[in-house]
């Protein structure tokens, strides 16, 4: 096989196991509530353990995958992931910057006032997220 059989195939395994980790968290019961944001686990138990069942079995065929075929997983490091997060969420928030908001028209009056130092403040704690997880502990 050539290198570019293996970084194909080891990119889609390697999604899929991803999303596995997802599913199987579902499976335990996982829920999240936040401000303006909810997951909801809706899987009723058995529901739950048929999930679990199925992604554990695929994980073993992922396992074999992996050794039959030499392959080597991906490693995704929690401080890189939330610098990468907070780049594209910053080009998100300046969208709503009344400047930009005016394009769907007319702003009611005092949103601008309202929302431009909020999204402002916003912006500035997502930079001060990224410089924590880009921080080194000392050796």
């Amino acid at each position: 096989m050539s290198d570019n059989h293996i970084r194909g195939i080891s990119t889609t395994l390697s999604l899929l196991d991803e999303d596995l980790c997802e599913f199987e968290q579902w499976a335990n019961g996982h829920e999240i509530k936040s401000v303006l944001y909810e997951v909801r686990n809706t899987l009723s138990a058995v529901q739950r353990q048929l999930i679990a069942e199925r992604v554990a079995k695929m994980r073993v065929m992922l396992k074999e995958i992996r050794e039959t075929l030499n392959l080597e997983g991906s490693v995704h490091r929690v401080d890189k992931m939330i610098v990468g997060s907070c780049a594209v969420l910053w080009v998100s928030l300046v969208e709503l910057e009344s400047d930009r908001l005016r394009r769907y028209g007319q702003l009611p009056p005092g949103l601008a006032e309202y929302l431009d130092p909020k999204v402002a403040v916003l912006n500035e704690d997502l930079h001060q997220i990224s410089q924590i997880a880009k921080q080194r502990e000392p050796s």
